[in-house]
């Protein structure tokens, strides 16, 4: 992915205008909406429930997770009126992070809201990676375009790169569309990977 990435123009966007353009994308979305998710730690500031996680407090970052999310459920629901979805590919190294452990049982409820998700052993993209790079962290809307997201050194998003080269959305969705269908549906990896499990106790 990153090769065809790497061929074509982009457009360089803030974090408030990336996440302006894809709102406005996805009302015109012509397509599934695909999520690859490679980097195993991330920071997010501003989700309350990642914040209490990253202050050591456990039970109450659960709790802020599986708090009813209204506005979630109306995007799903108007991606769903649109003819479109959102497919996210995570994918994971064992053991889990810290991080990890948290982003799926959050995962759990976005799930519950509406969106697809499957998880992807890493070691199942190695040969891919070795010859092309590490997967990047993308968001593709239908077939009209794709942002890399951007990240500082630590993990925070600061923005994203737009492409709309039309060889580069296809091959990147061919992709990942590929990955996905070697991906574990992700109720079945959470049940044996996740569930029942915290953080170590040395990060909370």
């Amino acid at each position: 992915m990153r090769d065809l990435l790497r061929a074509v123009s982009r457009q360089r966007l803030s974090l408030a205008e990336y996440d302006a353009d894809f709102y406005a994308a996805v009302e015109s979305v012509d397509g599934l909406i695909l999520k690859t998710e490679r980097i195993q730690t991330f920071r997010e500031p501003g989700s309350p429930s990642w914040e209490a996680f990253a202050a050591g407090r456990w039970d109450e970052a659960l709790r802020i997770a599986a708090e009813p999310n209204p506005e979630l459920v109306r995007f799903f629901a108007r991606l769903a009126d649109l003819g479109s979805g959102l497919q996210r590919l995570r994918i994971v190294e064992l053991p889990l992070t810290p991080y990890l452990i948290w982003e799926l049982h959050f995962l759990r409820y976005r799930a519950d809201a509406g969106e697809r998700i499957r998880v992807l052993d890493a070691g199942l993209v190695a040969g891919l990676e070795a010859e092309h790079g590490t997967v990047p962290e993308l968001l593709l809307v239908g077939r009209q375009a794709v942002y890399e997201v951007i990240y500082d050194p630590s993990g925070t998003p600061v923005g994203a790169d737009k492409v709309v080269d039309r060889v580069a959305v296809e091959g990147c969705r061919a992709q990942v569309t590929a990955l996905l269908e070697k991906a574990e549906p992700f109720e079945s990896f959470f049940r044996r990977e996740v569930d029942g499990i915290r953080p170590p106790a040395s990060h909370l």
